[in-house]
C-alpha cells in the first residue's frame, strides 16, 4: 500500500512538472511572439530618408487623391487618424488650429483612416462633425498604411515633393493640450519651411494600433 502511494505521488509530481513546463513554454512563446511583433514594427517601419511608393485613393468625397500629383507643396503631411481612438479624439478640437497656419504657407495635409474596424460612413461622419480643414481619406484594406508601415493613430509622416520622408513620429508629446511640452510635427515643419534640416527626424509615436484585416 505504501509503495502504491509513493508511486502515485511520484506520478502526480511528474504530471505537475510536465504541466508547469508546458505552461512555461507557452508563456515564453507568447512573449517571443509579442517581441517579434514589436521588433518587426521597428525594423520595417519607413523612416526619414526612405522614399514612399505612390498611391491613389478614390475617396468618399468623390475626389481622387494621388500622392505623386502633389507637386507644388512646401511639404506633404500624412497623419494616420481614427474616428474612435481616444488619443486622436484629444486633438479633435485643436487640430485645425495646429495645421491652419501651415496650410496657409503651402503645406499639404492629408488625414488617412486605415482602420478596417471603422466604416466609410463612420469616417465621413467623424470628418463632418469635426469640420476638418484638410481631407480625410479612407484607406480600404490598409494598403496605404502598409506602404508607410504605419502602426498607430495618430502617427505623422512629413514628406518632400519627391515623396522622401523628412520626419516620422508623433504630432505632439501628449494628446491632452494642458500636458503638451513639445510640438514635434510643427517644429519639424518650421525647420523645413526655413530651409533647414529637421533636427529631430524621428520621435516615438503613441496611440491606438491600426486595426488591419487578419491575413491568412
Amino acid at each position: 500500500m505504501l509503495i502504491k502511494f509513493k508511486i502515485s505521488k511520484i506520478k502526480q509530481l511528474f504530471y505537475n512538472f510536465e504541466y508547469i513546463k508546458d505552461m512555461k513554454n507557452k508563456t515564453i512563446n507568447i512573449f517571443v511572439g509579442l517581441f517579434l511583433v514589436l521588433l518587426s514594427s521597428q525594423i520595417f517601419a519607413k523612416e526619414p530618408g526612405d522614399k514612399i511608393d505612390d498611391f491613389t485613393i478614390v475617396n468618399f468625397d468623390n475626389k481622387t487623391y494621388t500622392l505623386s500629383e502633389v507637386k507644388d507643396s512646401k511639404a506633404i503631411v500624412i497623419i494616420f487618424w481614427s474616428a474612435e481612438c481616444p488619443f486622436v479624439q484629444g486633438f479633435n478640437d485643436r487640430i485645425n488650429d495646429i495645421v491652419k497656419p501651415y496650410i496657409e504657407k503651402g503645406v499639404t495635409f492629408w488625414g488617412i483612416n486605415s482602420n478596417q474596424t471603422e466604416t466609410v460612413n463612420q469616417v465621413m461622419e467623424h470628418y463632418k462633425n469635426n469640420n476638418y480643414i484638410f481631407p480625410m481619406l479612407k484607406d480600404e484594406g490598409s494598403k496605404v498604411a502598409d506602404i508607410f508601415e504605419a502602426t498607430r493613430t495618430p502617427e505623422v509622416f512629413i514628406l518632400d515633393n519627391g515623396r522622401t520622408i523628412l520626419y516620422h513620429g508623433r504630432l505632439e508629446d501628449n494628446s491632452r493640450k494642458e500636458k503638451v511640452t513639445t510640438h514635434d510635427m510643427t517644429d519639424a515643419l518650421d525647420e523645413i519651411l526655413a530651409g533647414k534640416e529637421v533636427t529631430s527626424k524621428t520621435t516615438k509615436s503613441f496611440g491606438c494600433t491600426i486595426k488591419r484585416n487578419e491575413k491568412n
